[in-house]
């Protein structure tokens, strides 16, 4: 049958009822008298019928798609629940409870997105008849479905390189970040205190409070379907990555004001090398603070039109170079040049970027890999949260505050 526009399936399973008169015997045609009324009367009152279990879901219209967050229930009227089952588009049954005579689905429980699911309960009154439902309805559609990106995977990196889960766009709200957050989860071995923390609206990251231990393994589990990101943005997949942390530890310093970039390994120096970095100037000073490499180039070309700078302007320039690591999204590099190698452990002539010696940008090239930690000291410029892989400018107290979590 159908009410209010759900698909309902209902069937009965009965227990029969005793008869309250009694029945002739086959081949018998005497009738016995029944006297009304009176003490002795040899006629018993009909049992009184009982009602059937009524179930009651908490959905009632399925013209009208659910939200994949919506708090599902079933309850039932005159009787007790025995079953109930949702069924997803992967025909697997969702999670949920039956509490204090309710059925609820488990709190941290999403729907996909614009999918299809099954209810099917069943309850039984006092007399034991079972009364079946099977209603099905479907999720919303997304206006604009929420995609994001769970890095480094299947990689090797350095020990500063943080869990990175970045959203293609904002995600809108305080509890919207904080929902995200809470069902993420991350297995580190071994084991290292640590926090996520939100860079901005988009980018959501794990760090530990120091940089990581040489070998340490990392397992990320993102399960982010039917999780709202803003007005009508809907996550619909589920994502993860695993990868390692290289089993040295190489973290080099770049004294800005000494031109020179010291290298140590598991705490021990291997190498130095002379620098120039940028100009003192408000556009070209290199920025103080710790970054770490987030690519790497054999050859890249470097365009200042890429920073705004017109090729009328006296500063633009577009030059090829050699053995490029990048540590900030302001086009900072570090990088062969050797133009400007007479300054190099002298003075600081560049755009902003750290210039090498090609033998020395290609000797620090070769042993670096994505991860690996440089701290840039001696600049009045600082480095701001968002100028690159920031995670690094803020001590483990700080880093904790910037969880949604902790906030919400």
């Amino acid at each position: 049958m159908l009410v209010r526009g759900v698909r309902v399936r209902v069937r009965h399973v009965g227990v029969p009822l005793a008869l309250g008169a009694l029945v002739a015997t086959a081949g018998c045609n005497t009738s016995l008298p029944v006297v009304s009324g009176e003490a002795g009367d040899t006629a018993q009152s009909p049992s009184p019928t009982v009602p059937d279990a009524a179930l009651q879901f908490s959905l009632k219209d399925a013209q009208t798609p659910v939200k994949p967050d919506e708090a599902l229930k079933v309850a039932v009227q005159g009787g007790e629940l025995v079953s109930v089952r949702l069924i997803g588009p992967d025909k697997k049954p969702l999670g949920g409870k039956i509490v204090d005579g309710m059925w609820q689905v488990a709190p941290d429980t999403r729907l996909v997105p614009d999918a299809s699911y099954t209810w099917r309960a069943s309850a039984k009154n006092s007399a034991g008849k079972v009364t079946q439902e099977e209603r099905s309805f479907t999720t919303i559609k997304p206006k604009v479905t929420a995609t994001y990106r769970v890095t480094p995977d299947g990689a090797t990196v350095g020990v500063g390189m943080p869990v990175m889960v970045t959203f293609d766009s904002a995600v809108k709200t305080p509890q919207m970040r904080a929902d995200v957050e809470k069902r993420l989860s991350i297995k580190v071995t071994p084991a290292q205190k640590g926090s996520w923390g939100w860079l901005d609206e988009r980018q959501l990251m794990w760090r530990p409070d120091s940089y990581w231990k040489p070998g340490t393994k990392i397992n990320v589990n993102a399960p982010l379907t039917g999780v709202q990101t803003g007005d009508g943005k809907w996550i619909a997949e589920n994502k993860g990555a695993t990868f390692d942390i290289a089993k040295r530890s190489r973290v080099s310093t770049v004294d800005l004001a000494n031109h020179v970039m010291t290298v140590r390994e598991n705490g021990k120096k291997v190498a130095s090398y002379p620098i120039s970095a940028g100009k003192a100037t408000d556009e070209w000073e290199t920025r103080s603070g710790t970054k770490i490499i987030t690519e790497k180039h054999a050859d890249y070309v470097m365009d200042a039109g890429t920073l705004g700078v017109g090729e009328d302007d006296p500063n633009y320039y577009r030059t090829e170079v050699k053995y490029a690591m990048r540590v900030t999204n302001t086009g900072e590099f570090l990088h062969a040049a050797p133009w400007s190698v007479w300054a190099q452990g002298r003075r600081n002539v560049s755009h902003g970027c750290v210039n090498m010696s090609t033998a020395a940008a290609g000797e620090m090239f070769r042993a670096s890999i994505i991860g690996d930690v440089i701290e840039f000291t001696g600049s009045a410029r600082k480095m701001k949260p968002g100028d690159g892989m920031s995670v690094w400018l803020f001590d483990a107290k700080e880093w904790r505050e910037r969880s949604a979590v902790a906030s919400s």
